[in-house]
């Protein structure tokens, strides 16, 4: 009796497939985090959590080194972004302490009820001494959905820049003309510490004027970025006081259209240094106003910036190749004169081919180029185009103080030519009798090993 109704027979005759020589699943083992300071927590979880744009809408450095991450994985997207810093916080108190400010410091308003419960979130938080919006750097608004166009929208938006003391970067974009009321509700509580300024006026809203003025953007004294690429304004180019200045600014981001260009020239930027000049598709370049402009501002510049026209819907679209009539002309910031500072330049390979008038020594400042859109196929010697005519041109008799070439986003270890490292490398060898480095989009110098045949 006892040996029918052994535990183990009966175990076979419920489970009779089952292996007795099988080993049970291994307990699974949970390590103890490393005792790490707080400090180096707070590195972890940013890095972890960093997306590039969502604290600054300034393009990328061609001459700053990135290392892009080589599997699918290792991007971060805003959306998987937020998951992370979501999840953070619920982990522990400790963790909740330093997360917290990685979870507010970048606040994203897309509707009436987002807006409602974040402003929600941040009363709540000032009520308990949390204060959440302390942690605050950028906030990026948009209007799209259904009853922005609500007045307590607008009263919520700003109650949110109310909760935000340390507020830097200020992002909105407009699918109706905001009120002058808002306006200068925004110049009142931001206008003393707001270092970056993106009005996007253009990008879904088709009007002629709105209510922005010149006055609206220089009540900002301590900008550094200012955006304008799709800037409407309301068309009146002289200010009520005797000048219009904003006296920080270091960085102008401009496009092809007309209204930002005008209000840029109607601006006093003592403090400029770069400028960023977009090509948007299917526009007019318009190249009397930007000489107009270089001649308002180019003695000032020492960084100009000429990405790549793209369709100005998208600032990230991947870009393609456009013909040489979409491209802003880079001869006219190298012509005697125009910009005597310049260090920097950069733009694309497919622009218009540069003539220089008188010919010779131009620029005894410029020391750093970057193209953008190389080719491998169109680095090779025997086939001239603009990208080799642009190359050509690189050289000391015509910039003295010439350092550093740099074909920006061409990474030869990246790309499937399996004769690219030669031609690279050929490259390489041509710029160095001439004391100048020749890199690729990582900042490497190709040159053939002492092993090498």
């Amino acid at each position: 009796m006892l040996r029918l109704f052994n535990p183990r027979r009966i175990y076979d005759l419920v489970f009779p497939f089952t292996c007795h020589c099988a080993t049970d699943a291994p307990t699974q083992i949970f390590r103890r985090l490393p005792d790490l300071p707080l400090e180096i927590w707070l590195e972890i979880f940013q890095w972890s959590t960093y997306v590039y744009g969502s604290t600054t809408f300034e393009p990328l450095d061609p001459f700053i080194v990135k290392h892009s991450p080589r599997d699918v994985m290792g991007t971060n997207s805003p959306i998987l972004s937020l998951h992370t810093k979501c999840a953070l916080v619920r982990v522990c108190h400790a963790w909740r302490r330093i997360a917290i400010q990685i979870l507010y410091q970048h606040i994203v308003i897309r509707s009436p009820s987002r807006a409602t419960l974040i402003l929600q979130a941040l009363r709540d938080s000032h009520s308990d001494k949390a204060n959440y919006g302390y942690w605050t750097r950028s906030i990026t608004l948009y209007t799209h959905a259904r009853g922005v166009k609500d007045i307590r929208f607008l009263q919520n938006v700003f109650r949110i820049l109310q909760y935000c003391p340390r507020l830097r970067t200020f992002s909105a974009t407009w699918c109706f003309v905001a009120p002058k009321e808002f306006l200068d509700a925004v110049a009142t509580v931001c206008g003393p510490n707001l270092q970056g300024l993106c009005w996007d006026e253009r990008r879904y809203l088709s009007v002629a004027k709105t209510h922005a003025s010149l006055d609206f953007l220089s009540s900002f004294k301590s900008l550094r970025v200012l955006d304008l690429r799709n800037f409407v304004g309301d068309g009146c180019l002289t200010p009520t006081d005797a000048a219009a200045t904003l006296p920080c600014l270091d960085h102008l981001i401009l496009s092809n259209h007309t209204p930002n260009i005008s209000v840029a020239v109607a601006l006093h930027l003592p403090a400029l240094r770069t400028l960023t000049l977009q090509s948007v598709v299917h526009h007019p370049i318009g190249t009397d106003l930007i000489t107009k402009l270089l001649a308002t501002h180019g003695a000032r510049l020492t960084t100009v910036h000429l990405p790549c026209p793209n369709s100005g819907l998208d600032t990230f679209e991947p870009t393609q190749p456009r013909p040489a009539s979409q491209h802003i002309p880079p001869a006219l910031f190298l012509q005697v004169g125009v910009c005597p500072n310049l260090e920097v330049f950069t733009f694309s390979a497919n622009s218009p081919p540069i003539t220089l008038h008188p010919p010779g020594p131009t620029h005894t400042a410029l020391r750093r180029i970057a193209l953008y859109s190389v080719r491998a196929e169109a680095l090779y010697p025997l086939k001239r185009n603009d990208t080799q005519t642009h190359l050509r041109l690189f050289t000391r008799a015509v910039f003295p103080a010439l350092e550093t070439v740099r074909t920006a986003g061409f990474i030869v270890d990246a790309d499937g030519d399996i004769l690219v490292k030669d031609v690279f490398i050929w490259w390489s060898e041509r710029f160095e009798k001439d004391g100048v480095d020749f890199q690729d989009g990582e900042g490497v110098v190709w040159t053939y090993g002492e092993d090498s045949e």
